[in-house]
């Protein structure tokens, strides 16, 4: 009676353990995405000043950066996740802080690369951390992603609307002029003249630092994470290590190259290419091509991130009704009207802003409502000891994908400004065919958590 008294206790600080751990990490994951929001945002469109190259072909350094961040993911089972995430924490700091000193271009790359490394590695590291906490314990893992989801959207939607706003607030203090005229100048910021414009970057280069120094306050919550040797590696059963290596190799390569497995990769490529094309450009597009002014872009953006908030609430009930692939595929399909939308804005005139403002609110909302449930199908398609492996191979193809996304940008499709709106049409038919292969490919996995592979 003792030792099974004893045991219980155990499992109950196990999992007291894995609950803390797992508020750890969504509260250093809210922090780290406060500074992804201004990477996204305020960040591109400093490096459209100071490094042009690097602002047209951002996804291509968003690919090298899940290049890196896939291949530091294999690390997990040999030193854990919590010296990973202190990286993160660390590497997102400095690199805003050496992007803003940077002495020349090649420097803001590396800048750039580091920073995106950080944010990317926190971000993929979400799917198997949160598992290794969550498979044994009675809640709905669903419901903890969509926790950490919306949690860390609140973060980038107030870094979003935050950083531009702060933008304009630091202009106008350095050019000693009127918040209301600072925030006219910047509809136009290629016609400023050289003081106003040289105001406008060191107002840019003050909000970067700040930033910088609120992505070092994440480290607080990682070093205070707990972490067993037991969370990241799993001790082989008997008959397991009666196999040979060769046989436990091709086992785990056939699961990893079963269908379902294969077209999540597919999918999750599509969708690569396509977001590469447009989510780093929002407030580039509504400036530069729709002349919206710096402050409105941001708010519209930041705004939209609010519906990323508001729809995650309803993400356990419509996989509870819908299952996951169904809600992963119906949101997809849902938001490409939204996308044209956005595409035709300069065609509603002065109702422009309202108009483009829904379009990104909704599509927004629809295209992450199914962000926990996608996180969860990941999961799904691969055993339990295989996820950090997966993670890494979809986030390896990812990373090739963005480049290639990048490079056809920085290189086609961005030489002239018409090709930010032509970026849309194009994500739209991507969209359409991630979503039929997700469904041909997975669609056995709909209401289950995991599925018997042959």
């Amino acid at each position: 009676m003792n030792l099974l008294g004893s045991e219980n206790a155990g499992t109950s600080a196990k999992a007291r353990r894995g609950r803390r751990n797992v508020v750890l990490f969504i509260v250093s994951y809210v922090i780290n995405n406060l500074a992804s929001g201004v990477l996204y945002d305020t960040y591109v469109n400093y490096l459209q000043d100071v490094a042009n190259s690097a602002a047209t072909s951002f996804w291509a350094f968003y690919g090298y950066a899940t290049f890196v961040a896939a291949a530091l993911l294999l690390l997990v089972p040999k030193i854990g996740y919590k010296k990973l995430l202190v990286f993160c924490s660390a590497g997102t700091a400095a690199a805003f802080f050496a992007a803003v000193v940077a002495p020349s271009n090649a420097f803001v790359y590396l800048a750039t690369l580091l920073a995106l490394t950080g944010v990317q590695l926190h971000y993929i590291m979400l799917s198997p951390y949160v598992a290794a906490y969550t498979d044994s314990e009675s809640d709905d893992g669903i419901t903890w992603y969509t926790r950490t989801y919306y949690l860390g959207y609140v973060g980038y939607l107030l870094a979003t609307y935050f950083g531009g706003l702060l933008v304009v607030v630091a202009f106008s203090q350095v050019a000693h002029v009127a918040f209301g005229e600072a925030q006219e100048l910047t509809r136009y910021i290629e016609d400023l003249s050289p003081a106003l414009y040289a105001s406008y970057l060191e107002g840019t280069r003050a909000v970067l630092l700040a930033v910088g120094a609120v992505a070092a306050l994440s480290l607080v919550p990682v070093l205070m994470i707990h972490e067993s040797l037991e969370d990241y590696q799993r001790k082989p059963g008997e008959d397991e290590q009666k196999e040979p290596l060769g046989v436990r190799i091709r086992k785990a390569l056939h699961l990893l190259t079963s269908r379902p497995a294969l077209a999540y990769l597919v999918y999750w490529a599509l969708i690569s290419f396509a977001m590469g094309l447009f989510t780093s450009y929002y407030t580039v597009y509504l400036n530069r091509v729709l002349h919206i002014d710096r402050a409105t872009a941001s708010l519209m953006v930041s705004v939209s991130y609010v519906a990323i908030v508001v729809f995650m609430f309803f993400t356990p009930r419509v996989v509870k009704r819908i299952g996951k692939v169904g809600t992963i595929v119906f949101t997809v399909l849902a938001s490409i009207p939204f996308m044209l939308i956005i595409a035709w804005g300069d065609g509603f005139g002065r109702a422009v802003v309202p108009v483009v403002g829904t379009a990104l609110f909704v599509r927004a909302g629809l295209a992450n409502l199914s962000s926990p449930a996608d996180s969860a199908l990941s999961m799904d398609v691969v055993p339990r000891d295989l996820r950090p492996i997966y993670t890494a191979m979809v986030n390896f193809t990812a990373g090739i994908i963005s480049i290639i996304s990048g490079i056809f940008t920085g290189s086609v499709l961005f030489v002239n400004e018409s090709g930010y709106r032509d970026a849309y049409y194009i994500a739209a038919v991507l969209y359409g065919l991630a979503a039929l292969v997700l469904w041909l490919g997975c669609r056995g996995f709909n209401r289950q958590g995991e599925e018997e592979q042959a």
